[in-house]
């Protein structure tokens, strides 16, 4: 009995060491801040990309590929799957959780988009979905319980490759989530989190991997000081590669830092990568990069001669998701509700980095809504511009994947100087960048200087009229000060439905005039 049992173990240990020994191939396929993209979609000079259905013809053509040569897949998302395409939105996010049910992924990490519209809706999409929500930092009910499904999960494969992926979210969702400013959760230090955890997912596994919703900087640290993926790989030995999300920055090759390997995407559904491992005894021996464009296209021609060509192959977008997807009754009014002349810009490129005519737009409309003095929003609440022509009602909800509504309120020029003082400190950049109309100012070194409101200088002592977004009203992006003020009240009438009231009774936006926010290199 006994030399039968020490020849079991003997057996199990000599099937275990082959398997570590026998080079084997992992392919990770990974996407990241999709929000609310299941559907195909146009953007500016780019029509027609995008789309789970797409994705899920490009995954199960590589997923046959890989398996064909005895390969291993894991599909992970990194984060943000909510909050875009206003369809998504209306519907909860279940069109992008159903379609990432069809696709086949394996997990997801916690973004701070996911949790925008609270924890009842957050548990509707977990509820619904065939994949894992991991976060090893975010608890609720006192700080005592996981909000995600696990904090991490393991994968043995049948080639005997074994593989933990643990999930790290950021710190940031305390103060910009509806979930976070109610108090309804507990964000815990994600690197601290990991280097608890990683010693032992590393010694029960041959590979491990982050995945992550921190964001890529140019430094360890954002400009609010939450920890990247950078300072994750500086800081926790042990991770052999990240995939992450936040920052929507595109990797065209895999960043090396200390022993792991970093991957992100653009996000908004544009492409899909592919990151194939090859593994003996644990290590990493060679890898193979690909980023797969979602039928995105190059321009052609000019004038009257214009065309669109595929940047690769056109990927034929699957019929099942094709149908899972016209199940849902998720639309807007297509009416047209009136025209612009020229494209009105407002990606985060310029958004987050100077007063734009768009930004100058909504404010304006803000003020005239809320019949206050001055008002403002943050950049980050709205995510891409207008383009010439015909606008209807769903290019309006597509500006606002928030759906802020408007506050109303007064203020102190003392209280508003603070607010315009965090403003200048947070910088280009920053999702707290302002657009504001009834103010002007310029912006030095970290102050706000030769303020005035309605032409006259800031007058300390005097209480001004405001009206502002819901996101920064209720301190959002930092702005706790705004969190704080005693008289202010939301009106709940969402920015689109103002916009789309104005454009119904105006037909046209007003051109707003220019030269507000100046500022000093």
């Amino acid at each position: 009995m006994a030399r039968s049992l020490v020849f079991s173990v003997i057996l199990f240990l000599t099937v275990l060491v082959g398997a570590q020994e026998k080079e084997t191939m992992l392919t990770v396929l990974f996407m990241n801040d999709i929000h609310g993209m299941a559907w195909q979609y146009d953007e500016s000079d780019n029509p027609g990309i995008g789309g789970l259905a797409a994705v899920k013809t490009l995954v199960d053509q590589i997923r046959a590929e890989v398996q064909g040569k005895g390969g291993d897949v894991l599909v992970l998302m990194g984060g943000d799957i909510a909050l875009g395409d206003p369809r998504s939105n209306v519907c909860k996010n279940l069109p992008v959780v159903k379609g990432m049910n069809l696709v086949g992924f394996d997990a997801t990490v916690v973004g701070n988009h996911d949790l925008f519209f609270g924890i009842d809706t957050f548990n509707e999409m977990k509820k619904e979905s065939k994949f894992d929500w991991i976060s090893a930092n975010i608890y609720k009910e006192g700080g005592t319980k996981p909000l995600a499904d696990r904090e991490y999960i393991e994968k043995t494969f049948d080639s005997g490759l074994k593989v933990a992926i643990l999930g790290l979210s950021t710190r940031e969702i305390e103060q910009i989530t509806t979930a976070g400013l109610s108090g309804d959760i507990v964000v815990t230090d994600p690197i601290q989190e990991a280097k608890t955890r990683v010693p032992l997912l590393k010694k029960n596994n041959h590979l491990v991997i982050a995945l992550t919703h921190l964001g890529y900087f140019d430094t360890d640290k954002s400009y609010d000081g939450f920890e990247g993926d950078n300072f994750l790989a500086r800081s926790v030995p042990g991770v052999d590669l990240i995939v992450g999300g936040h920052t929507h920055r595109q990797f065209y090759a895999p960043v090396k830092i200390g022993d792991s390997l970093l991957i992100q995407t653009e996000g908004m559904g544009k492409w899909l990568g592919r990151f194939d491992l090859f593994v003996k005894g644990g290590k990493i021996t060679k890898n193979y990069f690909k980023m797969y464009p979602i039928n995105l296209k190059k321009k052609v021609g000019s004038g009257n001669n214009i065309s669109y060509q595929f940047m690769e192959k056109e990927i034929k977008e699957n019929k099942a998701m094709l149908d899972m997807l016209a199940g849902f009754k998720c639309e807007f009014s297509e009416t047209v509700l009136g025209t612009i002349e020229t494209p009105l810009a407002g990606y985060r490129e310029e958004a987050r980095f100077k007063e734009i005519e768009l930004g100058d737009i909504i404010a304006d409309i803000m003020r005239e809504r809320g019949k206050t003095d001055l008002a403002f929003f943050n950049a980050g609440s709205i995510r891409q511009g207008l383009p010439a022509g015909k606008i209807t009602e769903r290019e309006l909800y597509s500006m606002f994947p928030f759906l802020d509504t408007l506050f109303v309120g007064k203020i102190k020029g003392k209280e508003l100087q603070d607010v315009l003082d965090y403003f200048a400190q947070k910088g280009q950049g920053a999702g707290g960048f302002l657009q504001v109309s009834g103010i002007s100012m310029k912006i030095y070194k970290g102050s706000a200087l030769d303020i005035k409101v309605g032409g006259k200088p800031l007058d300390k002592n005097k209480v001004y009229t405001f009206a502002i977004n819901s996101f920064i009203a209720n301190g959002g992006d930092g702005y706790t000060m705004l969190k704080d003020l005693k008289n202010k009240k939301d009106t709940f009438i969402s920015l689109p439905a103002i916009l789309v009231e104005y454009l119904k009774k105006n037909k046209k936006f007003p051109k707003p005039e220019m030269g507000r926010l100046t500022i000093v290199q």
